[in-house]
């Protein structure tokens, strides 16, 4: 059942009514493909509509019957580095699927790529696993449809805080310092110390570079300076996003060896959101990784008390970051599938 009578419109924040409109579709979404997961937040939603920072360009679309948003495509768009890369979400309200509406946002999506110069359009489809909720597939079956081929695995995980066991995790803490002679950690909210700038700018550049991916992907190094660090810092926080971050360092060279970061969104105090974490090839063997996430889970616990998730995602692949994960209480949720799209 085809339906055309939809027009395709920007989302702008000063229209009221379409981004209420826009926010309920998502919601739906939500509801219906991701059941008893989080829900999108609306001041984060408006926010994201004004701030995002000077790495990317960022278009927003509805796709709209009368005044009623049932489709959405938003398309993410690197400026510093990967200007060959559109990173897309799409999505149809459960209500008006099969109708020919997701196939008009995907086709709208891929020639907005087009008029930007970008030739690689990539976005993600959920899979269920084993032993975990059942989540909707419809996304992933459309992805295949259209000619995205699937092109790496994540595992979503989960940690459900009032579960964890903080003995365990004194004791493997303890234990991960008993390995780590000669390092100290640094840990602070939103704006870093100066003195890590430049570290943590080239670990930045090596979360492009050192974390298994598929063969087929197509994300390529970037660069990273103090600079950028401080433009996602400040859009953060404007958006009022909440970053807690913990770094270990090196005592006697300086140098940053690792870091991690959680991120807290405005008007949740459920969900919390894990942002990256690495440490760098010259250090590994100390067991920093788990001082790192452990450190950090302790820091969220801190500020926000009453937090109940974390979520986190982790190549498939990626032995290591998965033990050190479900150590300190993650569990796995579904398989996020990155799906890619070259237009010849």
């Amino acid at each position: 059942m085809s339906n055309p009578d939809i027009d395709i419109v920007p989302i702008e924040v000063t229209d009221d009514a379409l981004v209420r409109s826009w926010i309920d579709m998502q919601t739906a979404v939500r509801r219906h493909d991701l059941p008893d997961t989080d829900l999108p937040l609306p001041g984060l939603q408006r926010l994201r509509l004004l701030l995002h920072p000077a790495s990317i360009k960022v278009e927003r679309w509805a796709a709209r019957i009368g005044d009623t948003v049932v489709g959405f495509t938003g398309l993410v768009m690197p400026t510093q580095d990967n200007q060959h890369l559109v990173e897309f979400e799409l999505e149809v309200h459960p209500e008006h699927r099969r109708r020919g509406i997701g196939t008009r946002l995907a086709e709208f999506a891929e020639r907005r790529a087009a008029a930007n110069g970008r030739d690689t359009l990539l976005t993600g489809v959920v899979d269920s696993l084993e032993g975990a909720p059942r989540f909707d597939h419809s996304g992933r079956h459309f992805a295949g449809a259209r000619g995205y081929a699937e092109v790496d695995n994540e595992i979503h995980r989960r940690n459900d805080l009032t579960l964890v066991d903080d003995d365990e995790l004194s004791r493997l803490y303890a234990d991960a310092w008993n390995r780590a002679a000669g390092y100290e950690l640094v840990q602070w909210a939103s704006a870093a110390p100066d003195d890590l700038l430049d570290g943590l700018a080239h670990l930045n550049e090596r979360m492009y570079t050192d974390p298994p991916q598929g063969a087929d992907l197509d994300i390529r190094p970037a660069e990273w300076d103090a600079a950028r660090l401080r433009d996602i810092e400040r859009t953060l926080a404007e958006r009022a996003q909440l970053r807690l971050n913990s770094a270990v360092r090196h005592v006697e060279t300086g140098a940053v060896a690792g870091f991690t970061a959680i991120v807290v969104n405005p008007g949740d105090e459920e969900h919390a959101w894990q942002d990256d974490t690495i440490v760098d090839a010259a250090h590994r063997g100390k067991r920093l990784g788990t001082i790192l996430k452990i450190a950090n889970q302790r820091l969220l616990r801190e500020y926000r008390p009453r937090m109940r998730y974390v979520h986190t995602w982790n190549a498939e692949v990626n032995d290591h970051m998965i033990s050190i994960n479900e150590a300190v209480g993650y569990r796995a949720l579904c398989r996020d599938i990155d799906v890619q799209k070259k237009l010849v």
